[in-house]
């Protein structure tokens, strides 16, 4: 069974050993009784508190967690340029016109290995109309020959082949890109969009992810993209991210952790989370884009180290026959419903546990305040570590309140 989380606000969490987990809902009901028929009345308008309880102990890891490879995302669904389009293509006329502008556009990058060795090492993601010749060197070229693609979803099939069958220069020695790269595929974040300009279907490749085998931030850096030997601007580009997101894997002591927990004694709920969303609950179906307010993001507060800290949710994990549809036990998540005829039933409540969502293409936990059926979204009220000197440990005891839409500084 996999850990509590913690969810904090920048989508990381902490995981909780727990011993005891206590969930206190009081509906206020207002009821009285009528002299002299000697009746009662009560008046239910449908409020609740909930509060959550979870109290366990700290232990020694014994094991480094919480290490990633760097890693980059190319996104031929989405125009990455300055111009107002939506999606990539809708900047061009014809495919034609597409495999014409592509010729020539370089995109340079390094993995984790060359950086560290510190020898100039880089790769160069070379885009062709037609053929061409790879090098493996200092600086080296993977040629991919486009001529052959005839959509944003087959032009992304093409790009993470050529990365998988490649060998480069790390450290001197010539490596297959396939062991020291994961490249995976996914949809495009403007898939459907994307997929109904070009006329097409089964659009769900366009998102390519490049991610480092070797964990550690050394990887995060600048990637450029260019456009012939000269290093022209490509003006209509498709989205290309740097490589971001390594880090080194870690052990803590128990008396870290509790470290870790006396630190949020200063967060800053970064201005307000409101989602409509979870007030219009069943009743009226929003668009995203309404059900999604963080004030943190117009106030410019968002990468505070008290902001980004901040507590927006519990994830508690439970197992489940009611909502599997293979008849075997399914990992889901507790869920307190919210909002005009919203239900959680047990057979309702069929998220995957610890789900995750793309936004800007980074891929995050979805903040609970933002988006129902995720996790409860609740924030932080007390905590209370206690060192145990007789068994050589501490243990803590946490206090949530289930909340929905949240204003704070």
């Amino acid at each position: 069974m996999p850990r509590i989380q913690m969810i904090h606000r920048d989508s990381t969490v902490t995981e909780l050993d727990a011993d005891r987990i206590t969930f206190n809902v009081q509906r206020e009901v207002t009821h009285y009784p009528i002299a002299i028929i000697n009746t009662r009345v009560g008046l239910d308008l449908n409020q609740s508190q909930v509060g959550i309880a979870v109290s366990g102990i700290f232990t020694d890891d014994t094991d480094a967690t919480g290490g990633a490879g760097s890693s980059m995302t190319i996104d031929t669904s989405i125009n990455g340029s300055q111009s107002l389009q939506a999606t990539w293509y809708e900047l061009y006329a014809s495919w034609n016109a597409v495999k014409s502008d592509l010729d020539g556009v370089s995109i340079r990058f390094q993995t984790t290995g060359q950086i560290n060795a510190n020898l100039g090492e880089d790769i160069t993601l070379q885009l062709k109309n037609g053929s061409g010749s790879s090098t493996v060197a200092t600086n080296s070229i993977i040629v991919i020959n486009i001529s052959s693609t005839t959509s944003s979803d087959s032009l992304a099939d093409t790009i993470a082949s050529a990365i998988n069958s490649a060998s480069v220069k790390v450290d001197t020695a010539t490596t297959g890109c396939s062991s020291i790269l994961t490249v995976t595929q996914a949809s495009g974040q403007m898939e459907t969009l994307s997929q109904d300009a070009q006329g097409g279907s089964g659009f769900n490749g366009e998102r390519i992810t490049i991610k480092n085998t070797v964990e550690g931030a050394n990887g995060d850096h600048v990637v450029t993209v260019s456009k012939d030997d000269a290093g022209a601007t490509w003006s209509n580009q498709f989205l290309v991210t740097s490589m971001s997101g390594g880090a080194s894997s870690q052990k803590k002591t128990m008396e870290d952790k509790v470290q870790d927990l006396l630190n949020l004694a200063n967060m800053s709920a970064g201005g307000a989370l409101v989602s409509p969303n979870a007030i219009a609950g069943s009743v009226i179906d929003l668009p995203d884009g309404v059900s999604s307010k963080d004030a943190s993001r117009f106030l410019r507060v968002d990468q505070m180290k008290t902001v980004k800290k901040y507590v927006v949710g519990v994830r508690i994990p439970y197992e489940s026959l009611a909502s599997s549809n293979s008849g075997s036990k399914v990992l889901r998540q507790y869920l307190i419903p919210s909002g005009v005829g919203t239900d959680f039933s047990s057979e309702e409540n069929n998220r995957a546990f610890d789900p995750t969502t793309v936004v800007n293409n980074e891929t995050i936990r979805p903040n609970p305040f933002l988006e129902q059926g995720v996790a409860i979204p609740a924030v932080l009220k007390s905590y209370n570590p206690t060192f145990n000197a007789g068994d050589g440990y501490w243990g803590y005891e946490l206090e949530f309140a289930a909340v929905e839409q949240l204003v704070g500084i």
